[in-house]
């Protein structure tokens, strides 16, 4: 769960006249860290109706660095990434005018909108803007502050997440039936409602039959409690936490100083590899400092463990 929530705010009715960037950066579903820079327009022109809304007029940004500048700084968190915005059509439709003015390639990104997810995720709602949605929610927000502004748009989307138990930005096309939009080197594909949306369908634990006929001490899950982190590649996770419990285990959601064993996706294994975070291996690597040892194991060792068949691929 790592993308970037952006915001912009702009100088007059021109989508190129970005007079302030905040970016809200989101690793492992936590935002890590909130940055803005002031922008001096091209032509330095302010509406007077736009300063009242966010505050910023040119002598503000007359020592500021216009845009082809602060890009050099800004890009690398745009490329190859997952981006959100609250009216992700306008936030999005500024970056591609101001880039093309001052003649600077598209990043390759994917985005969502949070006003669209945050529609699909609560009905009903008397309104889904973003002050509205923060004031429901208890999040800190500084209106028309583009650090502000982004950071409350990351905490929105997370919000919409988590209500919903998804785990992966691209998780949103299917649950609430929308088509991430992309920016690319030769253009863009923007962001609407699915030709086709789909309902991910989910297996619960809940209502899945359990066979506990063959339940035996000698099994080496016996006893045992198992955490999953990750999507495994062999099963889902219900069905995975279903076989601990058939082979005499159990399986909860969370790590804790009852856990035997964690199985790291194949993911999860490559990222931390890589120096990437995961909350769940840092709290069983907590534990284990504190003498409750919880073993870290692979999907393929948790197979091994489970004595579960898999058949080779051609």
């Amino acid at each position: 769960m790592n993308f970037v929530a952006l915001d912009f705010e702009t100088a007059n009715h021109q989508r190129e006249s970005v007079c302030e960037i905040g970016i809200a950066i989101v690793q492992d579903g936590v935002v890590k860290e909130q940055k803005s820079w002031l922008v001096r327009p091209r032509n330095n022109w302010f509406n007077s109706m736009n300063t009242r809304i966010h505050g910023i007029d040119a002598q503000k940004v007359a020592h500021s660095p216009e845009f082809d500048e602060i890009w050099q700084t800004v890009r690398s968190y745009f490329e190859d990434a997952y981006v959100v915005a609250h009216n992700a059509s306008f936030d999005l439709s500024v970056l591609r005018h101001v880039l093309a003015q001052y003649e600077l390639p598209f990043p390759h990104l994917s985005y969502a909108c949070s006003l669209q997810v945050a529609r699909r995720a609560w009905r009903g709602f008397p309104s889904y803007g973003l002050s509205a949605l923060s004031e429901r929610f208890g999040i800190s927000l500084n209106h028309h502050a583009a650090g502000s502004d982004a950071e409350a748009c990351a905490h929105i989307l997370l919000k919409a997440m988590e209500a919903h138990q998804l785990t992966q930005f691209e998780d949103i096309e299917q649950a609430f039936g929308i088509q991430l939009g992309k920016l690319y080197a030769q253009g863009y594909i923007p962001s609407g409602r699915s030709s086709r949306p789909q309902k991910k369908k989910k297996l619960s634990l809940q209502n899945m039959p359990l066979d506990l006929s063959r339940v035996s001490k000698s099994h080496p899950l016996y006893g045992k409690s198992v955490v999953f982190t990750g999507s495994l590649r062999s099963m889902s996770r219900a069905e995975a936490q279903k076989s601990v419990i058939e082979a005499g285990g159990n399986s909860t959601n969370f790590v804790n100083d009852q856990t035997h064993y964690l199985v790291l996706s194949e993911r999860v294994f490559v990222n931390l590899a890589r120096g990437g975070h995961n909350n769940k291996v840092q709290q069983a690597q907590h534990l284990n400092a504190g003498r409750k040892p919880v073993t870290l194991i692979s999907e393929g060792e948790f197979l091994t463990l489970l004595q579960y068949e898999v058949s080779e691929e051609p």
